[in-house]
């Protein structure tokens, strides 16, 4: 082997190498897109429910995760009337 080719190797080595990463770099960048959208959804989700229970509705913030007022607050809203 001449060195002339020894060089185009080690260079094509490396070619092949920072494509794989740039690769792996671009797969996971998009993973984290996919899984941030429904996160951010739920924070602000959680956020509305505060703000919208606790501020407007003027009650105490420990009972805005609690199931019996959700389950409330629907039978209010579906009831037959």
């Amino acid at each position: 082997m001449t060195e002339v080719e020894s060089k185009k190797e080690s260079k094509n080595k490396e070619k092949k190498r920072i494509k794989s990463s740039k690769k792996w770099k671009r797969v996971v960048f998009s993973i984290g897109k996919w899984l941030s959208i429904p996160f951010l959804c739920v924070v602000a989700l959680s956020i509305g429910l505060v703000l919208g229970y606790v501020y407007v509705g003027k009650r105490p913030m420990d009972e805005v995760y609690e199931i019996d007022t959700w389950r409330h607050l629907y039978d209010l809203v579906f009831s037959q009337t």
